[in-house]
């Protein structure tokens, strides 16, 4: 499961309450970064996104908390990450994710054309299964799927599936001595 993931946006409100939409949750103010928004899908286990401006970075704490009596009443903040704005703001980024959304894929288009987005179905993996490419300020991708598309994609994507897709055996989980390698 992932809990969350931070995104990079130009209007973090904006973005924020489109994608609330979309996941059918909410949007609120996300104090630990300036100008951030948290989403939430209301999914009931807490999955979640950051919406940051798109000049944040994060950059590691130094040190280390000494662990002698260490509990969760131990103060932390000192050696922890921090959000800081950067120099660079890239067009587009590797990072990307993907949603359930219980809207329709007619909804789904409205919302980018409304907003003047591209979005459009894609088929995946020359028709293994659907999504549609929705582009949030058309530099980010989010891929959006209606519930009749995730149907297919969580069949596909369970271990054994996708192993045969890609034409291997099942490797064996990291840390067992077993993992596959791929040549360099």
């Amino acid at each position: 499961m992932l809990n969350h993931i931070s995104i990079g946006v130009r209007d973090t409100e904006k973005v924020a309450n489109i994608l609330a939409e979309l996941w059918g949750g909410y949007a609120m103010p996300f104090p630990v970064a300036k100008n951030s928004w948290m989403v939430f899908a209301d999914d009931g286990i807490g999955t979640a996104v950051e919406v940051t401006p798109i000049n944040t970075i994060m950059v590691p704490g130094e040190g280390l908390p000494d662990e002698e009596g260490f509990s969760i009443e131990t103060p932390t903040e000192e050696f922890e990450s921090k959000f800081m704005l950067g120099d660079f703001s890239p067009a587009y980024v590797v990072t990307h994710m993907n949603i359930n959304s219980q809207l329709s894929e007619k909804e789904v288009k409205a919302i980018a054309e409304r907003e003047g987005w591209r979005c459009f179905v894609a088929n995946r993996g020359e028709g293994i299964f659907q999504l549609l490419e929705f582009w949030i300020e058309d530099r980010f991708l989010v891929e959006v799927m209606t519930p009749e598309m995730t149907a297919r994609y969580v069949e596909l994507m369970q271990p054994e599936n996708y192993a045969k897709w890609v034409g291997i055996e099942l490797p064996a989980k990291p840390g067992t001595g077993s993992e596959v390698k791929i040549a360099a």
